[in-house]
């Protein structure tokens, strides 16, 4: 139902506008830009107060990454109705939310400002996603920032996301950067791991044989 609304939303402010704005809507915020369109008018205005922001931030991410949604022209942050997602209105198909998991407020405020040099991430993977970033960030010409930040590469390197809905609850992973940025950093995370499969099933018989002549 939360997931109709969203799209509903989208599709009652004429697929326009970005995640951040429908959120606005829903939550029924008075925000300029609300009360010039007029969407204060609406008939899904505040229809969804019934959770938290983040929370239809996080359900908004995901219906971009089930194609429930998907960017407008040039990927600039509109979101339109995607085929699934008109199926989903008429009452047709399932979408089930992931809720992303709470954490107590220190914990997050600990979150924000640790060092960005934690002991439990893969340095070899996030070394890899760093050079990644380089590499877009000059393909674009643009300040490596601008492709992720630290922080969220460490997210990357220690959630390892498998697929799209998973990339989407990366820190800073919005709906532009989700379909900018998501198949080309889980094609490296996937690289990563298969690389390091196949390295350790090359060096077991080799540990195997010196424990045989021991």
């Amino acid at each position: 139902d939360d997931a109709r609304k969203a799209l509903a939303a989208v599709r009652a402010t004429g697929g326009r506008y970005g995640a951040g704005h429908i959120v606005d809507v829903l939550m029924g915020a008075l925000t300029d830009k609300v009360t010039r369109a007029r969407h204060d008018a609406l008939d899904v205005f505040a229809t969804g107060t019934n959770r938290k922001r983040e929370e239809w931030q996080s359900l908004i991410r995901q219906l971009v990454a089930g194609e429930y949604l998907d960017m407008g022209i040039g990927g600039y942050g509109g979101l339109n109705v995607a085929r699934k997602g008109r199926a989903l209105l008429e009452g047709e198909g399932r979408f089930d939310f992931r809720p992303t998991m709470k954490r107590k407020k220190e914990e997050r405020a600990a979150r924000e400002t640790a060092s960005v040099s934690p002991d439990d991430v893969d340095p070899s993977l996030l070394v890899a996603l760093k050079q990644l970033r380089l590499r877009l960030a000059k393909e674009r010409q643009a300040p490596a920032y601008v492709i992720f930040s630290d922080r969220s590469l460490i997210d990357m390197a220690e959630r390892k996301p498998r697929n799209r809905n998973e990339f989407a609850e990366v820190h800073g992973v919005g709906a532009a950067k989700l379909k900018a940025f998501a198949e080309i950093f889980l094609d490296a995370i996937r690289a990563h791991e298969g690389a390091a499969d196949a390295a350790e099933t090359t060096m077991t018989p080799q540990v195997m044989d010196r424990a045989d002549d021991a």
